[in-house]
């Protein structure tokens, strides 16, 4: 009867100290968004007014105009001076200008908002009865163990 007290606690012992285990580390699931904003903007270039003038002196002869004295020309910031000539009794003037480019259209990327949802799931969690019965079970073998040394310390003396 003894031994065999003896073996039962031995097998409860064992089974309780192999039964322990860690537990699991909960996952961590993390949801990231990413919002990147880009605006196509329009913008005016305000270019101002330019000119260029001439200024000469007319007179006939012979029935036809022909220019006598040119008093002034002046060109402008991006007018040339104007050509001026006079063909058959008709007054031509010939004014160029240099070519200009502008950009009209830019990207503004001006907004960038990451958000992180970070949602905890608890794996293998225990039942308020699973936690009761755990608990239990250790005074179970508390007690079984003070009746077994109980018994030990009894026989020997």
């Amino acid at each position: 009867m003894k031994n065999l007290l003896k073996g039962l606690c031995c097998f409860v012992l064992f089974a309780v100290l192999a039964s322990c285990s860690s537990s699991k580390p909960p996952i961590v699931t993390e949801n990231k968004t990413t919002t990147i904003t880009e605006t196509i903007r329009d913008t005016i270039f305000k270019i101002e007014k330019d000119s260029s003038y001439y200024n000469a002196l007319l007179e006939c002869q012979d029935g036809k105009v022909v220019i006598k004295q040119v008093v002034s020309a002046e060109s402008g910031r991006s007018l040339k001076s104007p050509k001026v000539r006079l063909e058959n009794n008709q007054l031509l003037i010939d004014c160029e200008s240099r070519a200009q480019e502008l950009l009209a259209q830019y990207k503004d990327t001006h907004e960038i908002v990451v958000q992180t949802n970070t949602v905890i799931q608890k794996v293998n969690e225990l039942t308020f009865w699973q936690k009761q019965q755990i608990y239990l079970f250790r005074i179970f073998a508390i007690l079984g163990l003070i009746v077994a040394a109980w018994h030990y310390i009894k026989s020997k003396f």
